[in-house]
């Protein structure tokens, strides 16, 4: 009998032009079942926070956005009789869920979405695993807010140089053990890796959450780090583009434009999800930053999307959170610190796109691939 694993994941909660949230948690689900596991995926939803369409309020989860977007992502991925998506705390198929997680191994709680007590406390173990280190832990320790810590026995984070000495973010009074991340490479390999394209990419919600504050240091979004780069065009060959939510009445889209970036809306490349996949895969590579919090705090976050740019053989440059210490650079995988770090890294791989396409892949393979990720999650974890 394969073992069994609950995992809790916010896929309806954001229905809308959200293809990157989806996968940052139904990779995992792919992950474990890959890996021979036993899967049931399972969300909480709110009635507050149904949506139509137009994301307006809508009142019932029948007919609500929501509710289509759950629906298309287990019809696709054949997760029908293995999911349950309750609405406050209720579901017609609850005994079900109920009897799967009393045999279950452990919850694997993904940024603690997963609240339901009765289920919470039908599993032996509750795993929770933090996708936005450094924010979580002040959020949690200095702000107070309800990060759903509490029920869970084990703390894992992609940032995995929390509790280290030089790592500027607090442990909320838990200990964080690192983990990987995962990529569905049969979703996401091209035939042949096929030749590189033409223009740098990524996707990039501008503004994100407010900015939070930890011993006088304030812990910000990607826009901060965006702007210390406003003229990186002008200093490398290399073609630059942004699919991102910022506005173009918005005067850093001036300054961008001006500064050579092309910027596109990222919204119509989100739905559906094989938008995403394409968009990336038509691109040279991904050239990004990471949010200000996780640089500042050199928590050694490491990015879902640059494992799926990875997997594509799309070569990936990606500022420095320490996430070098987990993931070899050089070939495919390039760190930067500063602007001239950034064009350095692109003419590095603009001098041979084909040898770093190939090293891309190999990286995803070696270090991202579903069952290699779950297999050192379980050592980790002692599970």
């Amino acid at each position: 009998m394969p073992r069994r694993v609950l995992v809790g994941v916010g896929i309806a909660s954001h229905p809308l032009h959200a293809a990157g949230n989806t996968w940052a948690f139904l990779q995992w689900v792919l992950a474990f079942r890959e890996a021979g596991w036993d899967v049931w995926m399972v969300e909480d939803q709110s009635t507050a926070k149904l949506v139509d369409t137009e994301k307006k309020p809508f009142p019932t989860l029948e007919g609500s956005a929501n509710l289509a977007h759950w629906n298309s992502v287990i019809d696709e991925f054949g997760l029908r009789d293995r999911c349950t998506l309750l609405l406050d705390g209720e579901s017609p198929d609850k005994r079900e869920l109920l009897e799967f997680a009393r045999d279950a191994e452990f919850l694997f709680n993904i940024s603690g979405h997963f609240h339901t007590a009765d289920v919470m406390a039908a599993v032996p173990r509750r795993v929770y695993i933090d996708l936005d280190p450094a924010f979580t832990q002040i959020w949690a320790e200095v702000y107070h807010s309800a990060m759903n810590l509490e029920p869970h026995d084990i703390f894992m984070s992609i940032g995995g140089r929390l509790g280290r000495p030089d790592c500027r973010a607090p442990l909320a009074g838990r200990d964080w053990l690192p983990i990987g991340v995962p990529i569905a490479l049969d979703h996401f390999t091209l035939p042949n890796l096929a030749q590189p394209g033409e223009v740098w990419t990524t996707f990039t919600h501008w503004y994100g959450y407010p900015a939070v504050e930890y011993e006088g240091e304030w812990y910000g979004n990607k826009s901060e780090e965006f702007e210390k780069l406003a003229n990186l065009p002008k200093l490398t060959r290399a073609k630059l583009e942004i699919a991102t939510d910022l506005h173009a009445e918005d005067p850093t889209t001036d300054l961008f434009r001006n500064g050579g970036w092309s910027l596109v809306d990222a919204r119509p490349l989100n739905t559906p999800w094989q938008k995403y996949r394409d968009y990336a895969a038509a691109s040279r590579g991904e050239f990004c930053v990471a949010k200000n919090g996780y640089v500042r705090s050199h928590c050694g976050w490491f990015s879902d999307r640059s494992a799926m740019y990875l997997a594509l053989g799309r070569p990936v440059i990606l500022q420095d959170t320490g996430w070098p210490e987990f993931y070899p650079t050089g070939e495919g995988l390039l760190a930067f610190t500063d602007e001239a770090g950034a064009a350095a890294a692109l003419e590095t791989v603009e001098r041979d796109p084909v040898r770093h396409a190939r090293a891309a892949r190999a990286l995803a393979e070696k270090y991202c691939a579903g069952p290699v990720v779950v297999n050192r999650f379980l050592e980790t974890a002692k599970l």
